[in-house]
């Protein structure tokens, strides 16, 4: 959160203090150049440094100019500057200045301009008062004073306690450090758990637990950044989701904070859509954080852009900063702003010596302090805790371990379950860190597909950590894992000594759906050399099917093993079953294929993929030839061996008397003990545009003597 508003005045003489210090940025380092909340604070404006019609003395004709809002972190690595000090109030800065207002001049006693850096994390700072807030101070005749938020309503009774807000800015608080809060008359903290719709505080668990374990009141807030209702509602979900991860009642404070300035067009509209996805999900109990100067009710002599009629005055928490070294008891004694629910009044309190200083308010209201408790640590006792098994899932092997009634003599800081099967002893240990729930048990989920899918009997021990960090066995509980397998048959079709098989995967029961089935095999020859995974093609009539060729593995024959595994639709994959195949491969085998036919050039190519033989094979040839008069352009190819295993030939029109038409292709080894044989063929059918067709020529009329002839087709 941010300082704002800095103003202070005597009882006897206006005492102006004005500021425009920057403490520390916030712990997020934003994704846009917009204003990062920690501790930063809206440049005052003229309106705000006189403070409302209290302190003016004015004639019903009189007007307040507004001095051009300056920038407090236009020149961030500035030294602070400060005039030569005046001995005044304490609580009040000092210097020596004077303001003009309208047409008289009004002597004011003290004043001060205090800049420091900002924090790296810091992207940007607001460099001036927004535009609509510039406008109207320029123009604006005071407020009166009935209209006044400092006003209080005649039955006001400030609250005992006041409270503070922290982030991880502020970094780790121990349960020591919140009971040292709480003797100093602090009685609720307000813990950020969001910005936007991407940041979570790491620091909130923590500092929630750790309050709550202290006896203060836990109230939390969201930064917002929204520019659009949806964006507002986006943020309210994303706000909900994170109070939710802590078990937070729905009955907690929760607080709107709005201080980017990108907020301000249309901000009652978007930040009315936040309230009701709030309302929606059942979160009633909103409060709204922000600067004086945004609301059109408050001390400082013109309107802002917030409604507080809209939201209800009530339900504002307002940050405005009168003395940097203002104390609690002043503070409630001035009532600043004692129409709203609650009043921030410094952001540099000094309640920790040596640690971070905290945002320090004064609760009007009690929404913020009442339910605060004496200590009690719940998890403080005899070393105690109570094991028990909940959802014991047959489906998915999956349940969850209990941990209830858990105490230790320095309270409990985490709860461990380390879980095991005890197939093959603790091979597939894990411990788990249980996560508390809102009754105070703990709670973790165990899979077996987490534990090498181990079924049978599992062990779980709980150990607590104490506030001390020392770890305490308490106690242990064995249960029984079962799991409903994916189940299906499979068969073997299609193995017809020719080095391939089919497997067919029929009758699958699958609790969790089929994703894929996959079908790993391998030859037994040399263990799983040659072990390929085969995915299974979903058949029509609604079995699994795939080709298992020995060609993809290494040619080798004798007995096969495939087995099947179902992948589930969680994608977690299951051994179904498994079979023996022998595979036999007695007559040479191959495949022709015809690629790259040309119509213009006449051109094509062979492809022969498989080769095998029992025999091996030294030499594939391919005669080729064209259908038109028999076998008169016959041709004997040796394909050409290419590095994938498959042989090649290229096949040209012009190396065969040009012929077109259907072509013959047939297919022969030369086997290592010297001799051919037959394998297959096949047929392709050649155009050859750009050529002439095969002819016959004929010689006649030859005249020796002369040394002529005559030539026709």
């Amino acid at each position: 959160m941010r300082t704002k508003d800095f103003i202070y005045y005597d009882s006897s003489a206006v005492l102006l203090a004005v500021t425009t210090q920057v403490a520390q940025a916030d712990e997020v380092a934003t994704q846009t150049p917009s204003v990062t909340e920690g501790n930063q604070c809206q440049p005052a404006t003229g309106a705000e440094i006189f403070g409302g019609e209290a302190s003016l003395p004015v004639t019903p004709s009189s007007t307040v100019s507004a001095p051009a809002a300056t920038s407090e972190v236009a020149k961030a690595s500035a030294p602070a500057v400060s005039t030569s000090p005046a001995s005044q109030n304490s609580e009040a800065a000092t210097a020596t200045a004077s303001t003009s207002v309208a047409n008289s001049t009004v002597a004011v006693a003290s004043t001060s301009v205090t800049s420091s850096v900002v924090s790296s994390e810091s992207a940007t700072a607001s460099t001036s008062a927004t535009s609509s807030e510039m406008s109207n101070s320029t123009v604006a005749t005071p407020a009166k004073l009935t209209n006044s938020t400092d006003v209080p309503s005649p039955t006001l009774k400030v609250q005992p306690k006041t409270f503070i807000d922290v982030s991880s800015h502020n970094g780790e608080i121990s349960v020591d450090d919140y009971r040292a809060l709480a003797r100093q008359g602090v009685g609720g903290v307000v813990v950020k758990l969001t910005e936007d719709t991407w940041y979570n505080n790491p620091k909130a668990p923590s500092q929630v637990r750790n309050a709550q374990i202290a006896g203060l009141q836990v109230s939390t807030y969201h930064f917002s950044r929204y520019t659009t209702e949806e964006l507002a509602r986006a943020e309210a979900r994303f706000y909900i989701q994170a109070a939710q991860n802590l078990n937070l009642p729905k009955s907690t404070v929760m607080v709107n904070d709005f201080e980017d300035s990108k907020m301000l067009p249309n901000i009652n509209r978007n930040t009315q859509a936040w309230v009701n996805e709030m309302h929606k999900h059942g979160y009633n109990n909103l409060m709204f954080y922000t600067s004086a100067s945004w609301l059109d009710e408050n001390n400082l002599g013109y309107r802002g852009p917030v409604s507080t009629s809209q939201f209800g005055i009530e339900n504002f928490w307002v940050a405005q900063y009168p003395s940097s070294t203002l104390t609690a008891t002043s503070a409630k004694n001035m009532r600043y702003n004692a129409k709203t629910g609650a009043w921030q009044f410094s952001a540099t309190s000094n309640l920790l010596p040596g640690k971070h200083v905290f945002d320090h308010s004064v609760d009007y209201t009690g929404r913020f302090t009442a339910n605060a408790s004496a200590e009690v640590d719940v998890t403080q006792g005899n070393l105690s805790g109570t094991i028990s098994i909940v959802n014991n899932n047959p489906t998915v092997g999956s349940f969850d371990v209990v941990i209830s009634n858990v105490k230790a003599p320095n309270g409990v800081e985490t709860v461990s379950v380390p879980i095991w099967s005890e197939i093959n002893g603790q091979d597939d240990i894990i411990w788990y860190k249980a996560t508390r729930q809102a009754d105070g048990s703990y709670r973790v989920t165990i899979k077996a597909t987490d534990h090498k899918n181990s079924l049978g009997n599992y062990r779980a021990d709980a150990y607590i950590v104490d506030d001390s960090n020392k770890r305490f066995y308490i106690t242990e509980k064995v249960v029984e894992v079962t799991q409903t397998r994916p189940s299906a048959s499979l068969v073997i079709e299609n193995n017809a000594d020719l080095g391939t098989f089919d497997a067919v995967i029929r009758n699958i029961v699958a609790p969790n759906g089929v994703m894929e089935v996959l079908v790993p095999s391998w030859s037994l020859v040399n263990r799983q050399d040659d072990l390929v995974w085969h995915k299974a093609s979903h058949q029509s009539d609604g079995c699994y099917r795939v080709t298992i060729k020995t060609s993809e593995h290494k040619n080798s024959l004798g007995n096969y093993r495939a087995d099947v595994y179902i992948v589930d639709n969680a994608n977690q994959r299951h051994y179904v079953t498994e079979t023996i195949v022998d595979v036999k491969h007695n007559k040479p085998v191959g495949a022709i294929s015809v690629v790259n036919n040309n119509k213009d050039t006449g051109t094509f190519d062979v492809i022969i993929s498989d080769v095998y033989s029992s025999k091996g094979v030294r030499t594939v040839q391919v005669p080729i030839w064209s259908e038109k008069d028999g076998q008169d352009d016959i041709r004997w190819y040796e394909a050409t061996r290419q590095a994938n295993g498959t042989y090649t030939v290229n096949v040209q029109a012009t190396s065969h008397k040009n012929s077109i038409g259907l072509y013959n292709i047939h297919l022969y080894y030369i086997l290592n003990d010297g001799s051919r044989v037959g394998v297959g063929g096949t047929t392709t059918t050649v155009e050859f545009r750009n050529a002439k067709t095969k002819t016959q020529t004929y010689i006649t009329n030859v005249n020796s003597e002369a040394g002529s002839f005559y030539s026709s087709s």
